[in-house]
C-alpha cells in the first residue's frame, strides 16, 4: 500500500516565503523601536477609533489660514460659495505630518473655518474627494496615504468615506468588491457614478503602478469594476482624469516607473484617452490626439463644467535621472484643455499682453493675424490663444499644441510648483500649496491666488508665502513622483 500524502505539507518555496516575511517582520520591528515609531496599522487604527468618540460636531473660526500642506484636496462646495480643503501632509526634510483637517474656506469674507466631526477618516494624503449636491450636500473621500513621522512606513488606504454638510457628520461607506488599497489615484463624479481609475501602492517591499477602473454607485452605495471595451492608459498615478459631460471622462498623462531591461526608469505619460459609456451602459476607450506637450507630473486640474473646460497648472518635467536621484524643472505654466474637442491652448492674462511700441514712420511688413479660439457660456467669454507658429510649421505638433510661457511668479502669480491644490468655482480659479523644489529640497508651500476667469486680468495674492523654512534634510533626497493633486481637486485633483 502506497503511502498517503500529507495533503496539510507545506511545500519548501512557502516556508521559506514565510520565514523572509517573518525576518522582514523583526526586522521593521527593530527599525521601528529604534525610532520609536509604532507600527502603521495601528496606529491608524487607533486614529480611527479615536475619531468615532467624538459625540458632537464643532466649529471654530482660524486666527489664519492652514499651515503648509501639498497632495491635499480641494473641493468646490456644491452648494455655497465656499472651498473645501482636506488631507494633505508637510515634510522639512526629516518629518512628515499627515493631517485629516476638514476647513472651509469663504473667499467673500476671507475667512477660514474647521470643522471636527464624528467618525472622521484617519489622517491621509494624495487621496481624491468629490462633492455632490445631493442630501444637501456630500463630500466623497477615496484612498490615499498615511506616512510615519521617519517615513519608514507607508499605509494605503481602500476606504470611502461621505460627510454629510448639513449634518456635519461622517459615515464610513463599508461596500465590497471596491478598488484595491491605493494612492495617487484620480476620482470623478460622472453622472450618479464615483469612477476610480489607477494610482499605486508601495508596500514598502514592491511598488505597483494600477490601470483598473471602478464605478460606485451614489443610489444603491455598491461598487462595480469596469472592463471597457479598447486599449485604455497603461497603469499610472498621478493622471489628470477630468468629467467631461454626463457620460464621458478624459484621462491626460500621469507618473509610474517602467522596467528597462534589469532596472526601472521614471516614464512621465504624455498620452489622452477618452472613456464614454454608451446609452446601453457599455464603456469603451479611445485614444485622442490633444497635441504636442512637455511631459509633466505632478500636475494640478480644475474642471469648469459650465463651460466643459480644465484648467491645468505647474508640474515638473524630469530632466535628469540617475541611480540616486531625479532631477526636474518646475513650471507655473496655465494651460486650459478643451473637453469636448481634447485641444491645449494657452491662457494669457490681460496684464501680460504685450504694450503697443512707439510708432515709427519706417514700414513694416503686415503681421498675419494669430488664430484665436473665443469660447462663450453666457457667463463669461475667455480668448485663447492658438498654438504657437513654431509649433504649426513644420516641427509637426499641430494646431493644438501648448505655447510654453510663465503665468506666475514674475508677475505676482503663483510660482512654479507641483502637487498643487486648483479648483475653479464660480468662474473664480484658485491655486492653493504645493512643493517647490531647489537646490535638491522640497519645500512644501501655504500661499494661495485666485485668478478671475471672467475678466483674466491678473492673478490675486489671498496669502503669501513667506520666507522658505530651513531644509532639516540631506540635498540629495530623491524626489518622489507618485503624488497628486492634487490634484487636484478639482473639480478633480488631482490630481491631486
Amino acid at each position: 500500500m502506497g503511502k498517503k500524502k500529507n495533503k496539510n505539507k507545506v511545500s519548501g518555496a512557502v516556508k521559506t516565503a514565510a520565514k523572509t516575511e517573518k525576518k522582514l517582520a523583526n526586522k521593521l520591528k527593530k527599525e521601528l523601536a529604534n525610532l520609536g515609531e509604532e507600527d502603521i496599522a495601528k496606529v491608524v487604527a487607533q486614529i480611527e477609533r479615536e475619531e468615532a468618540k467624538r459625540a458632537a460636531a464643532s466649529e471654530k473660526n482660524l486666527p489664519g489660514p492652514p499651515s503648509a500642506r501639498a497632495y491635499a484636496s480641494l473641493t468646490p462646495h456644491p452648494t455655497l460659495n465656499e472651498l473645501i480643503l482636506f488631507g494633505g501632509e508637510y515634510h522639512n526634510g526629516q518629518k512628515t505630518e499627515v493631517y485629516n483637517e476638514l476647513i472651509f474656506y469663504n473667499p467673500v469674507s476671507n475667512s477660514w473655518r474647521q470643522v471636527k466631526a464624528p467618525g472622521a477618516p484617519p489622517p491621509r494624503s494624495a487621496h481624491q474627494a468629490v462633492a455632490t449636491p445631493a442630501n444637501k450636500g456630500e463630500l466623497w473621500v477615496f484612498g490615499g496615504e498615511f506616512t510615519s513621522p521617519s517615513e519608514t512606513q507607508f499605509y494605503h488606504y481602500k476606504d470611502l468615506w461621505c460627510f454629510s454638510l448639513a449634518e456635519k457628520k461622517w459615515e464610513k461607506v463599508v461596500a465590497p468588491n471596491g478598488p484595491s488599497a491605493r494612492s495617487g489615484h484620480r476620482m470623478s463624479l460622472v453622472g450618479r457614478r464615483l469612477l476610480v481609475f489607477g494610482g499605486y501602492c508601495d508596500d514598502g517591499r514592491e511598488c505597483r503602478y494600477h490601470d483598473d477602473l471602478y464605478a460606485f454607485s451614489l443610489d444603491t452605495r455598491t461598487w462595480e469594476k469596469i472592463t471597457p471595451n479598447g486599449r485604455g492608459p497603461s497603469p499610472r498615478s498621478a493622471c489628470l482624469m477630468l468629467p467631461a459631460g454626463n457620460d464621458s471622462v478624459i484621462i491626460y498623462g500621469g507618473f509610474s516607473r517602467v522596467r528597462d531591461g534589469r532596472t526601472e526608469r521614471a516614464c512621465t505619460h504624455t498620452d489622452m484617452f477618452r472613456l464614454t459609456c454608451s446609452a446601453g451602459g457599455t464603456w469603451a476607450w479611445r485614444a485622442l490626439g490633444g497635441g504636442a506637450r512637455t511631459a509633466r507630473a505632478g500636475l494640478a486640474a480644475a474642471v469648469n463644467v459650465h463651460a466643459n473646460r480644465a484648467y491645468v497648472f505647474g508640474g515638473v518635467n524630469d530632466v535628469e535621472e540617475t541611480e540616486e536621484e531625479l532631477k526636474g524643472e518646475m513650471s507655473d505654466d496655465l494651460s486650459v484643455l478643451d473637453l469636448e474637442t481634447a485641444r491645449w491652448h494657452s491662457v494669457t492674462l490681460r496684464s501680460e499682453q504685450p504694450r503697443p511700441s512707439a510708432v515709427h514712420n519706417t514700414p513694416t511688413e503686415e503681421p498675419s493675424p494669430e488664430i484665436v479660439t473665443v469660447i462663450t457660456d453666457e457667463v463669461f467669454t475667455i480668448k485663447l490663444g492658438g498654438a504657437p507658429a513654431a509649433a504649426a510649421g513644420a516641427g509637426g505638433e499641430g494646431e493644438g499644441a501648448v505655447r510654453e510661457r510663465a503665468v506666475g511668479g514674475a508677475g505676482g502669480g503663483p510660482s512654479a510648483r507641483m502637487s498643487a491644490t486648483l479648483a475653479a468655482h464660480r468662474s473664480v480659479l484658485y491655486v492653493y500649496g504645493g512643493v517647490l523644489e531647489k537646490d535638491d529640497k522640497q519645500f512644501y508651500l501655504g500661499d494661495m491666488y485666485s485668478l478671475d476667469l471672467h475678466k483674466l486680468n491678473e492673478w490675486k495674492t489671498i496669502i503669501s508665502q513667506p520666507a522658505l523654512p530651513d531644509w532639516l534634510g540631506s540635498d540629495s533626497e530623491e524626489y518622489d513622483s507618485e503624488g497628486s493633486d492634487e490634484e487636484s481637486d478639482s473639480d478633480d485633483s488631482d490630481e491631486q
